[in-house]
């Protein structure tokens, strides 16, 4: 394709992108902060890199044990054995988009039969380049532990595969959180009381904003409108690789400020009656530790300016198409 060719088609998954009404989610505008170029070719130009990182598989599964178990058969699947590490899986992974992109169904059980797409992708991904040999670099990605992982990949639908060991941790993670007290009340486990309503896994949307050209949303993990104590509580369960000493840290880095105001944002569409909103973060640590940290007024006020200011960075970005650095960087002089 020539530099014309791939320009016109980058034109016209822009026009497409800009016609439709977009809403942005924590994890697009955290993207955006880290860096508009990444954002760009992932909601608008579709070049999406599916995510694996234990850690938010860990998250994802303790949610489904604590929130909805009874529906975890629904979205995930067991692998017997270990799943694939790090940069092989990706490359199954990256193999099998791939080949149902090609739609040769016919061959979707056979990882063996794609060795010249194996082999195209750990060249773009200049994995195992090192060996002499194309057989050598196959020997690398076809074994039975990927070739058992490709067959669980036909298999599963837009199921999450697990292995039994995460499962098993995640299982500790969501009994822990359970057996807690504070947890229970907070997330209104078992509630059978009818003048409280629970939302789990709630997905929520929000627009209409005057000064955005753009709405929100998200997933909120569980939401507690009570009728009876006029309050509603947003809650967000995080696992964390550090301790819950380090948490505050761990806020900032991940940006986790940013998702809790969209949270409260979206919560207001389930709070007809404008009850004060209490935010807690319930965190379970490295060490197996539980905490619920609730968010003061005084640090919500504050989120509250900084979210507000990074959406009006948003919309400098999305109105003026512009996506090559950062806010400050294209609009200011960065000196050192």
């Amino acid at each position: 394709m020539s530099r014309l060719d791939e320009k016109q088609d980058v034109n016209i998954m822009e026009e497409k992108f800009f016609s439709k009404e977009f809403y942005f989610s924590y994890s697009g505008l955290n993207k955006l902060i880290y860096s508009p170029k990444v954002w760009y070719r992932h909601y608008v130009l579709n070049e999406r890199e599916d995510r694996t990182d234990s850690h938010l598989i860990d998250g994802k599964v303790i949610h489904a044990l604590l929130l909805d178990e009874s529906n975890f058969n629904k979205n995930f699947v067991i692998l017997p054995g270990d799943i694939p590490t790090s940069n092989t899986r990706i490359v199954v992974d990256k193999v099998y988009k791939e080949s149902t992109e090609l739609q040769e169904k016919p061959k979707l059980d056979l990882l063996q039969e794609y060795k010249p797409l194996i082999l195209k992708v750990l060249l773009e991904m200049n994995l195992h380049q090192k060996l002499k040999t194309d057989d050598q670099r196959i020997d690398k990605i076809v074994s039975e532990q990927t070739i058992s992982y490709w067959k669980y990949l036909t298999e599963k639908g837009d199921k999450d595969i697990i292995d039994q060991e995460i499962y098993d941790r995640c299982k500790v993670s969501a009994e822990l959180l359970k057996a807690d007290p504070r947890i229970v009340d907070l997330l209104k486990l078992g509630n059978t009381n009818k003048k409280i309503t629970v939302y789990n896994e709630e997905k929520l949307a929000r627009a209409g904003f005057s000064d955005l050209p753009f709405g929100i949303k998200g997933i909120v993990d569980n939401i507690v409108v009570d009728d009876e104590a006029k309050i509603v509580y947003v809650n967000d369960v995080k696992t964390t690789g550090k301790t819950i000493e380090d948490f505050h840290e761990t806020v900032e880095y991940y940006n986790y400020w940013i998702q809790a105001i969209i949270y409260l944002m979206l919560a207001k569409t389930i709070n007809p009656n404008n009850y004060p909103v209490i935010f807690t973060f319930i965190v379970i640590d490295k060490f197996q530790q539980v905490y619920p940290f609730e968010v003061s007024k005084k640090t919500i006020a504050d989120w509250i300016q900084r979210t507000e200011e990074l959406l009006q960075k948003a919309k400098w970005h999305y109105t003026n198409k512009k996506f090559k650095l950062p806010y400050k960087f294209e609009t200011e002089t960065v000196t050192l």
